[in-house]
């Protein structure tokens, strides 16, 4: 047993749906069959999950995607928030298309915490997100950032990008932004099959390139973090994570939750999930897997998941060698797993 009656925190996929392509998305946006997403969750059982976290005292429970704030009823589902007794609800959004009105409404609702994805500055943003938003995003970055608690840009980094990353930490400095985290593209989704994955010699580059920025810029006037579970064997986390990094430094206290209601404590190497909120609540679900949640920690030691975060023999691979596909959405696209 893990020793928590519910999760810590809680991640959950909205939607597969979005109103952009990125060339790194981890859901493959845009290629979702549609007999998968006719079995996503409705609003009223994505209320229901959130309810049950609550109920367990979960901390935070991120809603992601696609992009959440495109689902139709997503509005609907705000509603929820104010009845949260325990639970800190972050939104994770592109903002390439939010108007005003909407992003009041998010505000109003009570969500506290707010993550934009950015991938560079201008010419790099558009090569990674096939528009031609950035100034948008600045602008409507900047005006959540000022009216919500928590905020942070989040900068998926791969080949695309390399070059690109701190001229944008550079630029978010300038416009008055003072988080950023950079997550380093893995090989599930379109990531790994647009052999957008760095080498392990440009990741380790990176990773000191953040040294420096660190020992150069005082965290209380920028704060940039790399988020690179595994990335040096035996280096220890730091003690205190928020919700990107906090599963791999405690491994048996989070979820992960499927637009389609599949339960996992990490998509990225579970064989199969804990269960699906269609068939029973999810304290039921956490208490019931309790058992396959020993064995699965027990199986995959840190060692074993550097292999799998970490591939960097993927990277250097010739552009025909297949990718392995690693996570458990990308083997239920493309490998035929069946998904209710």
């Amino acid at each position: 047993m893990s020793g928590y009656r519910g999760p810590v925190r809680a991640s959950l996929d909205v939607t597969y749906a979005c109103d952009l392509r990125c060339i790194h998305c981890r859901t493959n946006t845009g290629e979702i069959p549609v007999h998968i997403r006719r079995r996503m969750l409705s609003i009223e059982q994505i209320q229901e999950v959130m309810l049950d976290l609550d109920r367990m005292e979960t901390f935070e429970i991120t809603l992601t995607g696609g992009e959440p704030t495109i689902r139709k009823g997503f509005w609907d589902l705000l509603e929820v928030v104010p009845k949260l007794k325990h639970s800190t609800v972050t939104l994770i959004t592109n903002a390439a298309n939010l108007s005003r009105d909407q992003m009041d409404r998010i505000i109003d609702s009570g969500i506290s915490s707010l993550r934009v994805s950015m991938d560079g500055t201008r010419e790099t943003f558009e090569a990674v997100r096939l528009v031609d938003r950035y100034d948008q995003v600045m602008e409507n970055s900047a005006y959540l950032r000022d009216r919500v608690d928590s905020f942070k840009v989040l900068t998926t980094v791969m080949k695309t990008n390399l070059h690109n990353v701190f001229d944008l930490a550079d630029d978010l400095r300038k416009h008055g932004f003072r988080r950023q985290d950079l997550i380093l593209v893995r090989s599930h989704g379109r990531g790994g099959r647009n052999r957008l994955l760095l080498t392990e010699a440009e990741t380790m580059e990176i990773h000191e390139k953040v040294q420096e920025f660190r020992r150069r810029v005082p965290a209380i006037e920028f704060d940039l973090n790399l988020n690179a579970p595994y990335l040096i064997p035996g280096e220890e986390l730091a003690s205190y994570q928020d919700v990107v990094m906090f599963p791999y430094l405690v491994k048996d206290t989070s979820v992960a939750i499927s637009a389609t209601g599949d339960v996992t404590m990490s998509r990225l190497y579970s064989a199969h999930p804990l269960g699906n909120v269609k068939d029973a609540s999810l304290s039921r679900i956490w208490d019931e897997g309790q058992e396959q949640l020993a064995r699965e920690q027990e199986e995959f030691s840190d060692a074993k998941l550097r292999e799998i975060f970490w591939d960097f023999a993927a990277a250097e691979a010739p552009q025909d060698a297949p990718m392995v596909l690693t996570s458990l959405l990308d083997r239920q696209l493309f490998e035929g797993y069946e998904v209710r």
